[in-house]
């Protein structure tokens, strides 16, 4: 099986989003249109990683949307969401093959990351990308420079909010 962990703001959502009403929990149809797509070129199955699944209304507004996930990563607050997701991977060992899509690091500097940024979100370069990474015709992902990496992963040290 393959897998694709996903975040969901910075990554179906971005700056350019639409939302007059400034909801909380946004989907781009746009963005979820290329995130379908990818889905039905690879066959891979969506684990949430989103600090959506944490809260009864993100998981809500996800299904509302239409955001296709079977699964969502156990919610462990004292660990790293890279911690999360390999605990996920051990429960599961017929995935062969899974990538990372979230415009954080978060720690995950060493999983397979695809990062978009969080002003365009999801991109066609991003997919093309995941879509031979999972095909397994190549071990190259999607990163933003090492230093924004690392500005990251210390913000992420002092925040609780998982997204």
């Amino acid at each position: 099986m393959k897998v694709i962990f996903l975040d969901i703001d910075g990554v179906l959502n971005c700056k350019d989003t639409p939302n007059p009403r400034k909801f909380p929990y946004i989907v781009d149809a746009g963005l979820l249109s290329l995130l379908k797509d990818l889905l039905a070129h690879t066959g891979a199955k969506i684990v949430l990683s989103s600090s959506w699944r944490t809260d009864p209304v993100g998981l809500l507004a996800a299904k509302y949307y239409g955001v296709p996930f079977v699964d969502v990563c156990p919610d462990l607050p004292e660990v790293s969401r890279c911690e999360e997701m390999l605990r996920w991977l051990s429960a599961h060992q017929e995935v062969h093959r899974y990538v990372v899509i979230d415009d954080e690091s978060d720690c995950l500097d060493d999983l397979p990351l695809f990062q978009p940024s969080s002003s365009t979100g999801l991109t066609i370069e991003i997919v093309e990308g995941v879509e031979k990474y999972l095909a397994g015709k190549t071990d190259d992902t999607l990163r933003q420079s090492a230093i924004v990496r690392l500005g990251q992963n210390i913000h992420s040290l002092f925040k609780r909010d998982k997204s």
